[in-house]
């Protein structure tokens, strides 16, 4: 049985895993409906994120739902342009990352804050902040600024 010394050891190979995964995975099939710039940066703005983390230590868990989180984004994004035919430089995914970003901060410090010890705690954690803030931002600035398409922007 692996106790939580262990699942503390294994949370960096399994996020780092997951991001590198799945950024090969889209980047093989990257094309009309999911260009390679959008991995790209997902995948950088990830590692970036995980980095930044490691510093503050954060629980259990929280680095692996955080990397998930952000491979969830990437998948948001190509739903969303399969769904309507959007050409443009791609602002409305920079504003969503930089979203995530400030919502994985203030996850990191709600978990400081009130400490949770399980790794599902952890790992639900991560994976909110990370999509929770991509989320509201991607809705705060496609109805107020942008068009992003049917999945996002309410008829605007």
């Amino acid at each position: 049985m692996i106790n939580g010394r262990l699942l503390k050891q294994y949370d960096i190979p399994l996020a780092l895993g997951i991001t590198h995964l799945t950024t090969a995975a889209f980047l093989l099939n990257s094309g009309e409906f999911l260009p390679s710039w959008v991995t790209s940066y997902s995948y950088f703005t990830a590692l970036t994120s995980i980095v930044f983390c490691l510093i503050f230590n954060p629980h259990k868990g929280f680095l692996a739902g955080l990397a998930l989180g952000f491979a969830m984004t990437v998948i948001i994004r190509a739903i969303n342009m399969s769904l309507v035919s959007l050409h443009g430089p791609g602002v409305d995914y920079l504003l969503g990352l930089m979203g995530a970003v400030v919502g994985t901060v203030a996850v990191l410090i709600y978990s400081k804050v009130k400490p949770s010890q399980t790794i599902e705690n952890g790992f639900a954690l991560g994976c909110t902040g990370a999509l929770g803030g991509y989320l509201l931002s991607m809705f705060f600035a496609c109805n107020t600024v942008l068009y992003c398409g049917p999945a996002f922007s309410w008829g605007f």
